[in-house]
């Protein structure tokens, strides 16, 4: 099977600054807000939307945190015998 790129470094890019600016336009006051990435891949995706907000949009103090849901997924199964 051969690999498809779905989406470029600056098609992200683009993706990120449209949801950062959503973000902006719905909740405008960010000072009572968290930033909550899943881990592992949901915590960059959260740094770099608080970086978004940081750099391009002056939004400071964006609080951020991590969650790992490693042990509560529902399709996290559970075997009869031990491993």
């Amino acid at each position: 099977m051969s690999d498809k790129i779905l989406l470029n470094s600056k098609k992200i890019q683009i993706i990120l600054q449209r949801l950062t600016c959503q973000l902006i336009e719905n909740h405008g006051d960010f000072s009572n807000t968290v930033l909550i990435g899943l881990q592992p891949r949901g915590t960059y995706f959260a740094e770099r939307i608080a970086s978004i907000l940081s750099n391009d949009y002056q939004i400071k103090n964006i609080k951020l945190g991590k969650l790992d849901i490693t042990f509560y997924r529902d399709d996290f199964r559970r075997r009869d015998e031990p491993i």
